[in-house]
C-alpha cells in the first residue's frame, strides 16, 4: 500500500522543483505587474496606489529603462549632478545638439484608458534658444487597443475618430519670453483647424491670464489630464497645472468615435530645434487614472459648461 501511494504521488525532488517553479512563476508575474505599473519611482506615495499607471523617477535606472521606444544613449542620459536633480539622487538629462532636438521616449499602457492624469517636473537649461519651433515636453497619445502604432507618424493629418487623437503640453515663444515661452495645449483631433498651408498642424490652445514664459534655471511641475469623450458626445477635456496652479483648460472636445481609441501612451517628447545645444532635465514622473498633484495639490474640481450631444 505504501508502495502504490508513492507511486501515485510526487517524489520528494519532483515536488520540491513544481513547488520552485510555480514560486518562480509567480514572482516573475508579480515583477511584471509591478514594473508595468510602477517602474522607478518607488519611494512617492502616489506610486504605491491603485491609481498609478506608470511612474519613474530615474533612481534606480539604467536606460532605457521602463521606456520602450526612442531611446538614444547620445541624447538621453542619467545625471546625478545634484544641481539638476529635483528630488533624490539622479534625474533624466535629455540632450539637444545644436540645430536638432532631443528625441523621444515613449511608454505604451495597452489597451489603455479613458481618463488619465500625467505629472513631472522640468527644468530647462539656462540660456535656452529655439530655432524655428520650440520645443514639446509630454504628450498622451490615444491609439487603437488592436494597434499602439495607429498615432505614431501622423504629424500634419487630421485623425479620423477612429484611428487616433493627441494631447500634449509644449512651449510656444510667439506671445511670451524668454524662451522657451510660453506652455500650450498642442493637440490633434477630429474636428482640428487646418493650417494655413493645407496641413493639419497640431491646434493651439492658450492658458488663462497671467500667461508667463517658462524661465530657464529653474524646476516646473507640470500636470496634463486628458479625459477622452464618449463617442457620440462632446464631453472631452484637457486640463493643465502649472506649479499646482490651475492654467487652463480646453473642453467639449471630441478626441473619438469609437472606444476602440483609448489613451495608451506617454511620450516624453523633446522635438524642436534649438539654435545652441541645450539640456533639458526630467524627474518624478507619474502616470495615474487619479490626479496626482505637487506636493499638497488640491483634487481637481467637476468640470463644467461640457457640451453633449
Amino acid at each position: 500500500m505504501l508502495e502504490l501511494t508513492s507511486k501515485r504521488s510526487l517524489g520528494g525532488s519532483a515536488l520540491l522543483r513544481f513547488l520552485l517553479n510555480g514560486i518562480a512563476l509567480f514572482l516573475s508575474l508579480f515583477a511584471f505587474i509591478a514594473a508595468d505599473k510602477a517602474y522607478g519611482a518607488s519611494t512617492e506615495p502616489s506610486c504605491s496606489t491603485p491609481a498609478v499607471i506608470f511612474c519613474d523617477d530615474f533612481e534606480n535606472e539604467i536606460l532605457p529603462g521602463g521606456w520602450q521606444d526612442g531611446y538614444n544613449p547620445v541624447l538621453h542620459t542619467i545625471t546625478s549632478d545634484l544641481t539638476n536633480v529635483y528630488k533624490g539622487g539622479k534625474a533624466l538629462q535629455a540632450t539637444y545638439p545644436a540645430r536638432s532636438d532631443g528625441g523621444w521616449l515613449t511608454r505604451w499602457f495597452m489597451p489603455g484608458y479613458d481618463h488619465a492624469f500625467a505629472r513631472l517636473y522640468v527644468k530647462f537649461e539656462p540660456g535656452w534658444q529655439c530655432g524655428i519651433n520650440c520645443t514639446k515636453i509630454f504628450a498622451f497619445y490615444g491609439n487603437r487597443i488592436d494597434n499602439r502604432w495607429s498615432g505614431f507618424g501622423k504629424a500634419g493629418t487630421r485623425p479620423s475618430g477612429t484611428d487616433w487623437f493627441y494631447a500634449a503640453l509644449v512651449t510656444l515663444n510667439w506671445y511670451r519670453q524668454p524662451d522657451p515661452g510660453e506652455l500650450i495645449f498642442y493637440s490633434y483631433f477630429p474636428e482640428m483647424t487646418q493650417a494655413p498651408d493645407g496641413m493639419y498642424w497640431g491646434n493651439f490652445f492658450f492658458q488663462k491670464d497671467p500667461r508667463e514664459a517658462i524661465q530657464p534655471g529653474r524646476w516646473y511641475c507640470l500636470e496634463l489630464e486628458l479625459q477622452a469623450n464618449k463617442p457620440g458626445t462632446r464631453d472631452g477635456f484637457q486640463r493643465m497645472w502649472i506649479d499646482g496652479v490651475f492654467k487652463g483648460e480646453s473642453l467639449n472636445m471630441r478626441w473619438r468615435d469609437t472606444t476602440d481609441v483609448r489613451i495608451n501612451a506617454l511620450q516624453l517628447t523633446f522635438s524642436g530645434e534649438v539654435a545652441v545645444a541645450k539640456r533639458v532635465w526630467i524627474d518624478n514622473l507619474v502616470v495615474s487614472t487619479q490626479k496626482i498633484g505637487c506636493m499638497a495639490d488640491t483634487p481637481p474640481a467637476v468640470p463644467t459648461e461640457l457640451l453633449v450631444q
